[in-house]
Parts: C-alpha cells; structure tokens; sequence
C-alpha cells in the first residue's frame, strides 16, 4: 500500500479515528481535572567542611562531601530524620508514608542537595520540607566524622528555604493533554489499521482483483426511494449521478453483446438485500430508452420484486407460463412509452428450482430472445439456493451484484464459484452502495427528484403513456406560474447496438 493509499485508509477510517484522538484527549482533560492537585515545596542545603587550612585540605574536602552527597540523600528519607519532623509537626502518618512524599538528590553531581515534598496541602508541604531540611541538618552533624579537637567535618547550610507554593505541581494539565493527544492519534491510527486488514468486504476495484479476473462493470450509490423502495433512479432523477452510472453500465453491458445474437443476461447476487433487483430495473429501463426492445423477466421465484418496482400486476407471469396456464403473449406487460417489456414472477410455486430447470423455462427465453434485443433476468441469491445457477446455463452472460458496505470477498468467491462449476459466462461484476465523493461528480443535479417527479412517477407506471424524456420539462412547469402545456414527443436515436 502506497502513500495515497494510506491516505485513502484514513479517509475511510476518518471517523474512528477522530473518535479515538477526541477519546485520547477528552480522558487526559477529565482526569486531569478529577485528579487532586498536589503541591511541592522545596529546601536547598550546601554541605562543606567544617574547616580546612590548606587548598590541598579544601580540594580533598570537597571530594569527600561530594562522595558523601549520596548518603545524605539517602538519610534524608529514613527514620531517624523522619520521626522526628512527625513528632514535631504532628503528622498522622508513619516514618515509611512520609518517605513516599520525600524526595532528596544532589543537583548535577554538586554538593547542593534538593529535599522535596509533595502534599495535597501547599502550607504543609512546605512545613515539612522546612522541617525535614533542618532535621537533616541535625542528623549530619550526628553522623560526620570529627576532627582531633572533637568538632563535626561537615557543615551544612540552608541556601534556599522551602516556599509555599502558589501552584500545584501535578496534575500537569497541558502534558496531559498533549500525551493524551498523541496516544489518541496512535490508537486511531492502530483501528485504522486493524480495521482495513480485518475488514474483507469487495469495495473496489484493487478488492476484485484480489479474488478474480473479472472486470467491474460500474460502482452505483444505490440509496433506496423516498418511502424506502427500491428506487428507479433513471426515471425519478434522470440528471443525477446515480442514473450516469446506470447509463455507464448501460454501454458495458452493450459491449458484451456477442455479434448476431440477442444479449440475454442474469443478473444475480451472492446473497439477497445487496440491490441486484433494483440494478436488474434500472439498465432494463436505460437500455429500453436507447430505442432496444428489452424484456426484464423476474426469476426471483422465492422474493420477487419486479412487480412491485414498476407497479405493475403479479398475479400472473413467469410460473403462469411455466405451467402451461397462460401464453407468454398474454402475461408480457408493457410498461412506460419505450416498450420495455416486463414478465413477473406469478404465483409463487413450492418447487422453484424444478420450474426453471425445466424445458418450458429455456423456451420462454429463448422466445423472447427472438423478439427483444436485450433480455434480463432478474433471478434469486447465488447462496442461498440454486435457481440462479440453473438459469445462468440458459442466458449467455451472468451480471453479479456485490454490495460493498456489506459482501464479503469469501462470499463473493463462492458465488463465482458456483457459476464456474456451471460453466456460465460472467461478463463482470456491479458494486452497489459505493458512495460518490463530491470531486467524482461533474455537473449532475442532487438524486432527490423534482417536486413532482413522484406524481408523475406512478401515472408513468399506472398508464405507461408518458415519455421518460418529459419527466424533467414536467417537474420545470411545476414551478413557473404557466398553464401546463400538452407534452411533445422528442424524437428517439435508434441503435443496433445488440441485434
């Protein structure tokens, strides 16, 4: 992984990340601010010899007090210092809890001595650090060797008396926040990390091509309708950059076509919810607005929802004709002015798989094959059951649908597996749910519809008289004060794309 891929790792992680600097930071701020202020009070002691004539005497002296230094610090924080400032100062606590509080250390291998007292109480810190100072003092002069005239060697001077301090010492709030600061930014980073190698969803393009050879067709942000159906998003919002994309699946698809052949193709998934359906409704309508005569069968005899997209009748279709009840003539309904033709599921049968491995399932696509350019079968989850797999030997290519906020790169593999074992062509892979970033978006109105897009929408569906392309000039007259208008017919380029 590059730089700019690192990048992009913290561009999808942005949130956990934050989360964990705000979490790093927001604890250091709180506990800095629950914590109980402790104050240090500090004594200076210069210790010397008591006498010396000669520089020689002096120089040796100063040797020895600085070899001694160690062991006055240490004496510092015993008993027999302690004790006694407790005695005086009438403390409630030991010799050993007040050894805790004390700190000596000779400053940079001088014979100046640092006594140090932490105490939640500014005042008495500094009485004790006073009186451990002077009780040192005392001990010192005890413990010294003695001349011949039975005077100490050492003499020990207080050069800088202990002070009450005005502010605490700890908690150091800034420091705080600053480690605070960066261990949240390193325990961001660390969930970005696991994340991204936890994480197995097909997201991307560099993603597919960790599992296959197969191309990626379009990555669509397929967000559901307003009332939470799937949603015909080159209908309702045919300027958005939702429905370009389906156009951009639309021209891949017609470059899969084989020449002198009707291009018939299954569009799956490898399991169910991951917008197979609402992709199969989508390029069914855009290829139809080409000028294509194109027929969307629902094959998803276990959750079939084609009916329900296009608003159209389901009591009849599919298994109708399957079971020798009705002509395919009879339940083929048209839907809009473009001639898409759209074949529901029926009543849903208790042997799914059975229907369509049988003969009359092959004769049903193989006439509509011979009356449409394009024909798309919208069939049931590749996991789950096997009706997929028994159509996908019966068109001549198979479109699988990944969600990539939620199919997993095992599941995926499987899939393809499956249709490998059957021997089907798959002419490529759609990822749904792959948010488009503001830069990626040229010109293209928001998804939501025009006002009355929604109205227009369903006598669209109910009547399937008005043309797709008067669906923006519609929403315009919406908003301006002029009568409406009869709605004129836009001439349609014609292609061979598929024939």
């Amino acid at each position: 992984m590059g730089f700019v891929g690192y990048l992009m790792l913290l561009r999808r992680r942005a949130w956990g990340v934050a989360a964990s600097v705000v979490l790093g930071v927001g604890s250091a701020l709180v506990l800095s601010l629950l914590a109980t202020p402790v104050y240090t009070s500090t004594a200076t002691l210069f210790f010397s010899l008591q006498n010396g004539d000669t520089a020689s005497d002096l120089a040796q002296g100063g040797t020895f007090t600085r070899d001694q230094i160690a062991s006055y610090a240490t004496l510092a924080t015993t008993p027999t210092v302690l004790d006694p400032v407790i005695e005086r100062l009438d403390l409630d606590v030991d010799a050993v809890d007040l050894a805790g509080r004390v700190s000596a250390a000779a400053r940079n291998e001088t014979v100046v001595l640092e006594i140090s007292v932490d105490d939640t109480d500014p005042e008495q810190a500094a009485a004790i650090a006073r009186a451990v100072s002077d009780q040192l003092i005392v001990a010192v002069e005890d413990v010294a060797p003695e001349d011949s005239e039975g005077r100490t060697t050492a003499r020990v001077t207080t050069v800088s008396p202990a002070q009450v301090p005005t502010a605490p010492s700890s908690p150091d709030t800034a420091l705080n926040v600053l480690a605070g600061l960066v261990g949240g930014v390193a325990l961001g980073l660390l969930y970005a990390w696991l994340c991204e190698r936890l994480d197995n969803r097909v997201r991307s393009a560099e993603d597919l091509e960790r599992i296959t050879d197969l191309p990626l067709l379009a990555t669509l942000d397929t967000p559901p309708g307003a009332d939470g159906r799937r949603d015909l998003v080159v209908v309702s919002a045919p300027r958005s950059a939702a429905a370009e994309a389906i156009r951009s699946l639309r021209t891949a698809v017609q470059f899969t076509a084989r020449p002198g052949q009707s291009l018939t193709l299954l569009v799956t998934s490898a399991n169910s919810a991951e917008g197979k359906s609402t992709v199969a409704a989508n390029l069914a309508v855009s290829l139809s607005e080409t000028g294509l005569r194109v027929a969307l069968v629902d094959a998803d005899l276990r959750r079939p929802s084609v009916a329900q997209v296009f608003d159209l009748e389901g009591a009849a279709g599919l298994t109708t004709v399957l079971i020798g009840q009705a002509e395919l003539d009879d339940v083929l309904q048209e839907w809009g002015a473009s001639g898409l033709h759209v074949l529901a599921t029926g009543p849903l049968p208790p042997n799914p798989s059975e229907l369509l491995s049988s003969p009359g399932m092959a004769e049903v696509l193989e006439r509509l094959g011979r009356t449409h350019d394009v024909v798309l079968v919208d069939g049931a989850p590749l996991l789950p059951v096997t009706d997929s797999s028994i159509v996908a030997r019966l068109v001549s290519g198979t479109i699988v649908v990944g969600d990539a906020s939620r199919t997993r790169r095992p599941a995926l593999v499987r899939a393809l597996g499956i249709l490998d074992r059957v021997e089907a062509r798959v002419v490529g892979v759609v990822l749904t749910h792959v948010r488009q970033r503001a830069a990626e978006v040229y010109g293209y109105e928001p998804l939501e519809p025009a006002e009355d897009a929604e109205p227009l929408l369903s006598r669209l569906r109910r009547r399937g008289r008005v043309a797709l392309t008067l669906l923006a000039g519609r929403s315009g007259q919406a908003a301006t004060a002029e009568p409406e208008q009869e709605p004129v017919a836009v001439p349609r380029p014609t292609t061979t794309a598929g024939r």
